[in-house]
C-alpha cells in the first residue's frame, strides 16, 4: 500500500508540475503542509491562487527561524532549504562594494537581496531553486528538467530569473566595453597622442 501511495503522490507532483494546476489541498491553519508546498513549488506557485499563500507562509516561517516543512509522501521528490552566503547569490542579483580598510588594503563585500534558497527535486531530478528574502520577495530559477517538462507550455513558468540574468549579461558586456574604451583612451593619452 505504501509503495502504491508513494507512486500516486509522485504522479500528482508530476501532474501539478507539468500542467501548472494547483491541487486544492489545505493544510492546518497553524502549520504549513509540506506536501502542499512540494506540489506548489514544482509548478508556477506565484500564479496559482491556492499555492501562493501557502508558499509565502512557508518562506515567512523559515525567515523567522522555523524549519522548512517536509513531506514524507514525496517519494523521490523533495524540497529543502539552504541559507545563502552573499557570494553564492546568483550573479545578476549580487552586488559588490569595494572599500579601503583601516590597514590600507582593499576589501570587497558581497551583498545579496536573498537569504536562502529552496531546492526542489521532482523524481530525483533538480527542478527549481527559489531564492527568497525575509521580506517575502523571491524569484524562481527553473532548472533544465523543469524547462524540458514545460517546453510545450513555457508560459507556465515565470521567466523573471532568466530575464534578469539576460539583462545582467548585457549590462556586464556594456560595462566591460566601457572599461576597455577608458583604458585605451588612457593609454593613448599617456603616450602623448590623441590628436
Amino acid at each position: 500500500m505504501k509503495a502504491h501511495f508513494s507512486t500516486a503522490v509522485r504522479s500528482l507532483v508530476q501532474l501539478a508540475a507539468l500542467s501548472g494546476l494547483a491541487l486544492g489541498l489545505s493544510g492546518p491553519a497553524h502549520a504549513v503542509d509540506g506536501c502542499k508546498v512540494l506540489l506548489c513549488m514544482a509548478g508556477n506557485w506565484k500564479n496559482i491562487s491556492q499555492c501562493e499563500p501557502t508558499v509565502r507562509q512557508a518562506l515567512r516561517d523559515v525567515a523567522r527561524g522555523h524549519v522548512w516543512p517536509t513531506c514524507s509522501m514525496g517519494g523521490n521528490s523533495e524540497t529543502g532549504n539552504q541559507l545563502v552566503a552573499p557570494v553564492q547569490c546568483p550573479e545578476q542579483y549580487r552586488t559588490t562594494i569595494t572599500f579601503d580598510a583601516s590597514d590600507s588594503s582593499r576589501v570587497t563585500e558581497y551583498i545579496c537581496p536573498f537569504s536562502g534558497v529552496i531546492h526542489v527535486a521532482v523524481d530525483g531530478q533538480p527542478w527549481t531553486r527559489t531564492w527568497w528574502a525575509p521580506s517575502g520577495d523571491s524569484v524562481v530559477e527553473w532548472l533544465p528538467a523543469a524547462k524540458s517538462a514545460f517546453a510545450s507550455s513555457p508560459d507556465s513558468m515565470d521567466d523573471k530569473f532568466d530575464r534578469d540574468h539576460a539583462a545582467w549579461v548585457i549590462s556586464e558586456q556594456i560595462r566591460r566595453a566601457s572599461d576597455l574604451a577608458e583604458a585605451a583612451a588612457a593609454a593613448v593619452a599617456a603616450q602623448g597622442g590623441g590628436g
